[in-house]
């Protein structure tokens, strides 16, 4: 995962990512950077934010990716500069875009017109490419879950869900008052795996889903005790900052040491990462990744089919 730029068109509650002061990476910069990544050996990148699309060289490092790196490469995004920016993103493999829910949530998470923006972008999108959605489950949207998944339906895109996580280096002030009770995760937990069940669009499989409603406490999205599952941070995947400080996951950034890859280079950098005390963890993609790299067939098949070229 890479952070490309802290910028971004929208102040959304739970996150401070914007109010961040590094300065980002330039175009040179990251082509390096995915020059070492491919010399090392790496498969696949995300890009991410702040949102990506602010960048003016965002269609150059895409094309630079997948072609002369062969990644496979997928950005997160909001929408609201995706059909001006179509030529530089539609050779992406994926598009995950931020979707909260209805229009009085998605307003008020974000700003006022936010959700006619990112429905535009969702049903211009999810006949182009393959479209994924990521809904941060808050106190706010935990009863619009159906409301996703029937707009997902309809459109054509997929759709994955999120507990709040993030660190209070990147999570706003505001994400303690929107974060749900232990009950109510739960709640909301066991419905997905429900629908999931029934065939809804969701990406987010049932052994990353039945991981989360094993958690204790979500209050704290990280533990220093294992949770049955091997986290892979550090070894087999990492996250590179927006100013090439590299972590080992988004849940660690600036809470443990790191080298910068402009000083020392990536696998310097890389291999000085480390989890700290860190075992475990509740957000989405890493757990994800941590059940692939488990062997865990279910999950590798499941992904296999959302991501496979058509």
């Amino acid at each position: 995962m890479i952070s490309v730029t802290n910028r971004c068109p929208a102040r959304c509650s739970y996150c401070n990512i914007p109010n961040r002061p590094q300065r980002e990476m330039s175009t040179e910069e990251l082509i390096s950077l995915f020059d070492q990544l491919k010399h090392l050996g790496t498969q696949r990148i995300a890009l991410w934010g702040g949102e990506p699309l602010v960048r003016d060289d965002i269609g150059f490092l895409i094309d630079y990716a997948r072609n002369r790196c062969g990644f496979f490469v997928s950005i997160d995004s909001n929408g609201y500069l995706l059909k001006k920016k179509w030529e530089a993103v539609r050779n992406l493999d994926v598009l995950v875009m931020s979707f909260d829910g209805p229009r009085e949530v998605q307003d008020r998470n974000r700003e006022p017109g936010s959700f006619d923006k990112v429905m535009e972008s969702l049903e211009w999108a999810s006949p182009l490419m393959r479209v994924f959605t990521i809904t941060v489950l808050t106190r706010e949207n935990l009863g619009h879950i159906d409301f996703i998944l029937e707009q997902a339906r309809r459109c054509g895109f997929f759709t994955s869900f999120q507990l709040l996580h993030h660190t209070k280096s990147l999570a706003s002030d505001e994400e303690d008052t929107l974060l749900p009770s232990n009950t109510e995760y739960q709640e909301a937990i066991r419905l997905l795996i429900e629908r999931k069940r029934q065939g809804y669009p969701i990406v987010s499989t049932i052994p990353y889903l039945r991981y989360l409603l094993k958690w204790d406490d979500y209050s704290r999205p990280t533990s220093s005790v294992g949770k049955g599952l091997i986290c892979r941070a550090a070894q087999l995947y990492c996250n590179v900052d927006t100013d090439g400080s590299v972590y080992p996951c988004s849940c660690l950034v600036e809470q443990v040491p790191a080298k910068n890859f402009l000083d020392v280079g990536f696998e310097e950098a890389f291999r000085f990462s480390s989890r700290g005390g860190c075992q475990a963890c509740i957000a989405s993609c890493f757990n994800e990744y941590n059940l692939m790299h488990s062997l865990n067939m279910q999950v590798i098949w499941s992904w296999f089919q959302h991501t496979k070229k058509t």
